[in-house]
């Protein structure tokens, strides 16, 4: 979904337009950017139990360079928001704002917490893992992330939930192997 510019900044505080989402394309899982983290797309793809993979099938050991960049996102409300239970450390860092404990749609861009709640309904809904390339503007800086979610059973008797994997990339062209930045 590519929208103008004038449709794609929301206003500040202040009444600026400085921040929303520029666009939000699904990608396949053979672009470039998502390789740093296929292993963990693949280990979902291996559960063989019933039902979501456990959160338990993902031990942090499996994570490797994709450690900081995990974030768990719980529904509430039917789907209609999600919470981040545990916020990636790196998203946290390069945005200036840990959103632990924050609803998606409590974020301040509304046209960008609006395509990550689509986004993470369409997901957990389908039980089948989602692909994104999301570039938008973050306090006046321009950023673009290659999203994996994957949907989870938090435990044998829990609830399901989301693991996102943020994999930022350089927002002035398409994700490949070059923009994918491990240590950030």
């Amino acid at each position: 979904m590519d929208m103008s510019d004038e449709d794609r900044l929301v206003p500040n505080l202040d009444g600026t337009r400085r921040g929303g989402l520029i666009s939000a394309i699904e990608l396949s899982r053979d672009t470039p950017a998502v390789r740093p983290a296929l292993h963990m797309l693949e280990r979902w793809e291996s559960w063989t139990g019933e039902g979501l993979p456990l959160r338990a099938h993902f031990p942090p050991e499996s994570f490797g360079t994709l450690m900081g960049r995990i974030s768990l996102l719980d529904p509430v409300d039917d789907c209609a928001d999600f919470i981040y239970r545990i916020y990636a450390v790196i998203a946290a860092n390069k945005g200036g704002t840990d959103l632990t404990g924050t609803r998606i749609g409590d974020m301040p861009y509304r046209d960008y917490a609006t395509a990550l709640i689509q986004q993470s309904r369409q997901c957990l809904t389908s039980g089948k893992p989602t692909i994104h390339e999301n570039r938008f503007i973050w306090r006046n800086r321009t950023y673009g992330i290659c999203c994996l979610r994957l949907p989870i059973r938090d435990k044998i008797d829990g609830h399901d939930m989301l693991m996102v994997i943020d994999l930022h990339s350089n927002p002035d062209k398409r994700p490949d192997t070059a923009d994918y930045i491990p240590n950030l």
